[in-house]
């Protein structure tokens, strides 16, 4: 799933503000593995110059003249598919939507803009930047069509993974992992689910904290069901989403939410899948329903494994709609799922099951 980089990663910049190209410019032309190989100033150019150089990563604005960032992205994503992180201020400004609606446009990350050069944060958000580069320009991403998942059924698992798994009509609890192409994958699932779905959602989303919020208000703009920030000790109701607060992980403790600070655990994610999934699998068991959906690389594989071994039943998104497929396909090789979906799919059969 990744590709292996003998020479320079190579980048493109697309920013109309001069301040910030020659900004981003810099701090990627400081590090020697990393070469900007073009600059646009509005998202038509970035389109046509990510056609010209295929650049390994395309480095995205938002607001910009002519075509903004997320038609762009959404263009890319369908003629010349390249990992796209946008990098913006606008998490400054409380109109955040619109940087999430880029995720559902194909955009592999959304990171604040770095600060310049004097301010007290410029060399950790430098760096943040330098490695998010890096570890996307690493990412095999799939075409997508006119900026959409497609939506087919796809083959099943063999016969006797599939023996393993029943179907528990009387589960108490639904809990979703999710990262890099899972936000397009949400907005499938949540709207298609029943407004009268009956159980509580726990879902972690790998996303920078400064979008927790704004994400979680993004899903309250499409979803059936109400989704909030999850705070600790409160017992999950039925028909609402949870979410994570900032840099915390989340997870089950005696049928109530356990925020945990996230410097409590050694993990590579803030918040973490697995660690949500092996507290659900100790607690629920068989009572859980795990789903996994785009992402990279393996964070909630081992813990839908667990949940699996406990009796849940459990969902990967399929490869043809998964704009990543790192996490599903470690869950794949573990026989961590029941089932493959489509995101229709899983909606479809989750309402089906719990249609009361």
């Amino acid at each position: 799933m990744k590709k292996s980089f003998n020479r320079q990663i190579r980048v493109l910049i697309a920013d109309d503000s001069s301040v910030g190209r020659r900004l981003l410019s810099g701090i990627l032309s400081d590090d020697p593995n990393i070469e900007v190989v073009a600059t646009a100033t509005d998202g038509k150019e970035a389109v046509e110059l990510t056609l010209k150089h295929k650049p390994d990563v395309v480095s995205m604005d938002i607001n910009m003249p002519v075509m903004d960032g997320i038609e762009a992205t959404r263009r890319i994503m369908s003629i010349c598919p390249v990992p796209v992180i946008i990098v913006s201020s606008i998490y400054r400004d409380a109109d955040v939507l619109t940087a999430i609606k880029e995720l559902e446009a194909g955009a592999v990350m959304v990171l604040p803009k770095p600060h310049g050069p004097g301010h007290e944060t410029f060399q950790s958000s430098a760096n943040k930047y330098i490695n998010s580069v890096k570890l996307m320009a690493e990412v095999k991403v799939v075409r997508r069509t006119n900026g959409k998942i497609q939506h087919q059924e796809l083959p099943k698992l063999k016969t006797k993974t599939e023996e393993t798994c029943r179907v528990n009509g009387s589960a108490k609890i639904v809990a979703i992992g999710s990262s890099a192409g899972g936000p397009e994958a949400l907005k499938v699932i949540l709207s298609i689910l029943s407004p009268r779905f009956p159980l509580p959602i726990l879902l972690v989303q790998h996303i920078d904290s400064n979008f927790i919020e704004g994400f979680t208000s993004w899903i309250n703009s499409f979803s059936n069901l109400e989704a909030v920030i999850a705070r600790d000790g409160e017992r999950p109701k039925s028909g609402k989403i949870y979410i994570p607060p900032p840099e915390s992980h989340m997870e089950i403790e005696r049928g109530l939410i356990k925020i945990i600070n996230g410097d409590e655990i050694d993990s590579l994610h803030r918040p973490s899948v697995d660690v949500l999934f092996t507290s659900v699998a100790k607690f629920y068991g068989e009572d859980s329903v795990g789903i996994i959906l785009s992402g990279m690389g393996k964070d909630g594989a081992t813990g839908l494994k667990m949940m699996k071994d406990t009796g849940a039943y459990t969902f990967i998104q399929d490869s043809a709609t998964s704009l990543i497929y790192g996490m599903p396909g470690e869950a794949y090789n573990l026989g961590a799922a029941c089932v493959i979906m489509t995101p229709e799919g899983i909606a479809n059969k989750l309402n089906q099951i719990f249609q009361k």
